[in-house]
């Protein structure tokens, strides 16, 4: 008994040490895609999840290595801060002015603590309006079912953000077809169409929208990853023998937790995100920084 009991601490200390350095640290990914739509190479980097957390003084780490990989823009997947009643958020604010500063356009899309902010102010009086004004005094957009066209490169960013529902944690919630459309209206069909969408689970109504690329968060790299048998169809679409263990939602093994994943020719990324809330826990899963080069592709 005293063997096993010694077995479960060295576990123990094992999972939190492991914990400690993959919640201190961030790695950096690279992608790219080519497509006849898109007229230019362009350089993105999209962070996405932060909760406040700073890598650094205000996060300068995290911006030096944002400055290093020399962006054309950024994309801001949302959940910057995180919502409480008793949390501020004026670190992720300096961070964010630190951002701007960098001297490249940012594209802020919404998350779902963003919404929370929004769409209750009897819980959070006027944090919302605050933040967004600081945010946009700094020149970021930040777009709340919104988008901006970059014809010069010949694609089109969009930002997605979906009703309270589409992020119901316990039952699984379907999304109408024609729910973005509604929303967004239909996408051009002669541009690269890129969609910030906070929430990854819906990523086949997001590619018969018309998304090329969809850029996602939300799920935390599932806190915890482990190697899980993967069929080889699941592998075709992208899934991972590394599989995150929880989801937001609190789904055991979500379909869509990071990494790149592929249906009909069209692909969405999942960052692991930077930052926790709640339970402040990384396994095999530390804080990812994405790099996404879109280059034009040759025609023969």
């Amino acid at each position: 008994m005293d063997f096993i009991i010694w077995i479960l601490i060295v576990m123990i200390v094992a999972v939190l040490w492991i914990s400690a350095f993959d919640c201190g640290r961030f790695t950096v990914s690279f992608h790219e895609f080519e497509s006849r739509k898109v007229k230019k190479p362009l350089r993105f980097v999209f962070l996405s999840d932060l909760h406040c957390k700073m890598f650094g003084y205000e996060g300068t780490f995290l911006i030096e290595k944002i400055k290093e990989l020399s962006p054309d823009m950024i994309l801001v997947g949302g959940d910057m801060i995180t919502a409480h009643p008793r949390s501020s958020t004026d670190i992720t604010e300096k961070f964010m002015a630190h951002l701007s500063g960098i001297g490249v356009p940012v594209f802020y899309g919404i998350g779902n603590h963003e919404l929370r902010l929004m769409i209750y102010p009897d819980t959070y009086g006027d944090k919302w309006d605050k933040y967004k004004k600081a945010i946009e005094d700094m020149g970021i957009r930040i777009a709340d079912n919104d988008s901006v066209d970059i014809p010069e490169a010949g694609i089109n960013l969009i930002s997605f953000s979906p009703e309270k529902k589409y992020y119901k944690r316990f039952n699984k919630v379907s999304m109408d077809p024609d729910y973005m459309d509604k929303t967004l209206g239909k996408p051009s069909e002669d541009r690269y169409n890129i969609l910030l969408a906070h929430n990854p689970a819906f990523f086949d109504t997001y590619a018969a929208y018309g998304a090329d690329l969809t850029l996602s968060g939300h799920v935390h790299g599932g806190l915890v990853r482990i190697p899980v048998p993967v069929s080889k169809k699941r592998r075709q679409e992208g899934a991972h023998i590394m599989r995150g263990v929880v989801s937001p939602g609190f789904r055991l093994f979500p379909k869509y937790d990071a990494g790149k994943f592929e249906k009909d020719g069209r692909y969405m990324l999942i960052s692991r995100g930077l930052g926790s809330h709640t339970i402040h826990l990384r396994v095999f899963n530390p804080a990812e920084l994405m790099v996404i080069d879109l280059k034009p592709q040759d025609v023969v």
